[in-house]
This record gives C-alpha cells, sequence and structure tokens, in this order.
C-alpha cells in the first residue's frame, strides 16, 4: 500500500479531521474510563470469590485517584454535551488535556497496585485500557502516545524496583502487548490516512469537474453558460438593492485573419491574451470575465453607470494597445484590437434583452469601422 507526498490541502484536512475525530471518540473513552474506575473501585465487592482484602500504601491514594477520574470523565462529559458551539476549537483541546490527565491518573493508579503487591488486575486491566485508548485515538498518534506512554513508564519503572511482579512470563506478556498495540495503531492509522486521502482525492475530482463545466478550458474565465449563470444572479441581486450593472461584449477585429496569418497555435495565444487583458482593464475584483464563444468575450460590471462602463471600454484598449500584439494581416491596424458594444441594465430587462442589446451596440461599432466602443 503506497502513499503518496501529502499536500497543503490534504494536510490541512487531515488536522481537521483528527479534531473532529477526537471530539467524537472521546466521548465513549470518557464512558468506559468510568466503568474501568468503578470496577477498581469495587474490586473486591465484584469478585467471584472471597478475595483477601488488600491496604495499599500510600493509603487512600488509589480510592483518590478514581474518584478524580470518575469525576473528572464526568465533568468533560457534562461540558461537551452542554457546549453551546459543539464544533468549537476549545473543545478538542479540551479533549487532549483530559487524556493526558486521565493516563497521570491511571499511571498513579497502577504504581499503587504493583507498591501494594495487588498485582491481580493490573495486566489485564492495562492491557484492556490501553487496548481502549487505541480504538478511541489511533488517528492521532501525538494523543494515543500521551495516553499509553505514561502508563507504560510507570508500570515498566515501578516493576524494575519491585521484582517480585515481575517475571519472565510478565515480561514476554508486556513485550507482546507493546507490539500488538503499535501493530494495530500502524494498520489503523494507515486505513485512516487512506480513507482522508480517498476522501480528498474525490473533492479534488469534484472540483475540477466544477471548473470544467464552468470555466472555458483556454483561458480559465467564465464559459458562457457559467456566465450566463452568474449574470441572472447578478441581474437578481440589482432588482433587490435597485442598483444597476453594465455589459460589454466584445469582438476580436478579423480574427480569422489573425489565423490563417499565424496559425491556430498562436491565434489560442492571442486568446488568452485578450483574457488576461480583460481581468486587469476591469475596474472591480468582482467583474465577471467570461468567454461568449470563439473570438467573443463578455465582461459584467456590477454597479457600473455609463461613464465607469465607458472608462473600462477604454481601459481595455488601452491595455490591449500596451500588451502590442501583432496583426499584420489586419486592414484595421497592425496590432490586435477589438470592438466593443456597451450596454446597461435597467430594472425590468432580462439577461437575454441585455445581450441582445450589448450584441447590436457591437454590430454598430464593427460597422463604423471597428476598433471602437458603442
Amino acid at each position: 500500500m503506497t502513499m503518496k507526498k501529502p499536500c497543503a490541502a490534504f494536510d490541512v484536512r487531515l488536522a481537521e479531521m483528527r479534531t473532529i475525530a477526537i471530539k467524537t471518540s472521546v466521548t465513549w473513552f470518557l464512558w468506559v474510563n468510568m466503568l474501568f474506575s468503578s470496577f477498581i473501585l469495587g474490586r473486591n465487592y465484584f469478585s467471584a470469590f472471597e478475595a483477601e482484602v488488600l491496604f495499599h500504601h500510600p493509603a487512600a491514594l488509589l480510592e483518590t485517584m478514581m474518584v478524580f477520574d470518575l469525576t473528572l470523565s464526568a465533568g468533560v462529559l457534562f461540558i461537551m454535551r452542554m457546549a453551546p458551539l459543539q464544533n468549537a476549537h476549545w473543545l478538542g483541546a479540551l479533549a487532549k488535556w483530559t487524556v493526558v490527565a486521565l493516563s497521570l491518573c491511571w499511571a498513579g493508579c497502577f504504581f499503587v497496585l504493583i507498591v501494594s503487591d495487588d498485582v491481580r488486575i493490573i495486566f489485564p486491566s492495562a492491557a484492556l485500557l490501553l487496548f481502549t485508548a487505541l480504538i478511541s485515538l489511533y488517528f492521532d498518534p501525538k494523543v494515543l502516545l500521551s495516553f499509553i506512554l505514561p502508563i507504560w513508564l510507570t508500570i515498566l519503572i515501578t516493576s524494575l524496583f519491585y521484582r517480585d511482579s515481575l517475571t519472565v512470563m510478565n515480561g514476554l506478556q508486556w513485550i507482546l502487548l507493546a507490539g500488538l498495540i503499535e501493530s494495530g495503531r500502524r494498520i489503523l492509522n494507515r486505513w485512516f490516512l487512506l480513507a482522508l486521502r480517498r476522501e480528498q482525492e474525490n473533492a479534488d475530482l469534484i472540483q475540477q469537474l466544477g471548473l470544467l463545466a464552468n470555466n472555458d478550458p483556454l483561458t480559465g474565465i467564465a464559459n458562457r453558460r457559467s456566465f450566463e449563470t452568474q449574470m441572472d444572479h447578478a441581474i437578481l441581486r440589482h432588482q433587490q438593492d435597485g442598483k444597476g450593472f453594465g455589459l460589454i461584449m466584445l469582438d476580436v477585429d478579423h480574427f480569422k485573419l489573425y489565423n490563417d496569418y499565424y496559425g491556430h497555435q498562436k491565434g489560442d495565444l492571442c486568446l488568452m491574451a485578450i483574457a488576461r487583458a480583460l481581468e486587469s482593464a476591469a475596474l472591480t475584483s468582482s467583474a465577471i470575465v467570461g468567454r461568449f464563444g470563439g473570438e467573443e468575450f463578455i465582461l459584467l460590471l456590477p454597479d457600473a453607470d455609463a461613464e465607469s462602463l465607458e472608462t473600462a471600454a477604454q481601459n481595455i484598449a488601452a491595455v490591449l494597445q500596451a500588451q502590442n500584439i501583432p496583426h499584420a494581416a489586419s486592414p484595421v491596424s497592425d496590432r490586435v484590437t477589438v470592438s466593443q458594444g456597451l450596454a446597461l441594465w435597467q430594472p425590468g430587462v432580462s439577461a437575454r434583452e441585455l445581450i441582445a442589446g450589448a450584441d447590436k451596440a457591437l454590430y454598430q461599432a464593427k460597422q463604423e469601422g471597428r476598433n471602437r466602443y458603442k
């Protein structure tokens, strides 16, 4: 199973999913901790046979730890349940610090059990607790390690000083448990990353399909379908605020002659340059630039009046003149020029009527000699 090199978007998504996952899974983890704490507190009562009641040292520390575990788990469960914003960032931080606090609590518990020579339930309790942590926290190695490491080190170091509880069999059990937990963590985390990567790939594919559906593949600006959709939205918005907007439809002068003279590859580069010119000549960042078909382009300027519309048309001509694209086959100029038709939207005018008005003005500009706006 191969893993691709992570990208920035995937890293961000991974961090988000880990935050969501820990807020979701920690609830179950806290309930399990409360169950285990209750068992430790009443283990002598739950036993099927009459077991000797051992006195622990230091006195009452074990009970204090388990009461703290119960209280902390119940309190955090209540806070997470009653939080007004369930997606708040601080809930994830609270869950992580709670995991650390519970780990220290259980480390103290196992220390007391080993010191007091009460080893009956150390291995099964620790094994179940660590596997519970694995199931709940496998998706975040740092958080999982913050729970496992204090417990593991406490049991290991305390057993070295109290060798009566450390036998060859016990040592093999702990080594086997460590191997199982680590291998399980690797497998689960790998599947988690794989599922997340597939989700990211699907999201990227949907985004790419959206771009293909809404953008012109050559120039990258809006295609006709997308432009008309955005224009309909602009009409609805301006009908509500009472403002108008402007439309500029333009055509590259004698573009067929340009293609015949320079070839279609140069023609494509010319269209791309014109699209960039339109984007830079637009008066506002909210302007919508689209390719209407062939060498025809269209520009929507929100909140524009007649004066600003003419200014935009002059800017387009100036930017194209500055680009200085040769057009040796043009009878109008030795450089690429455009003819432009201007139209202002008024309340009650449909999108089709507005485009027809701009197209009519463009036709007049062509009839009067091209390289101008009307």
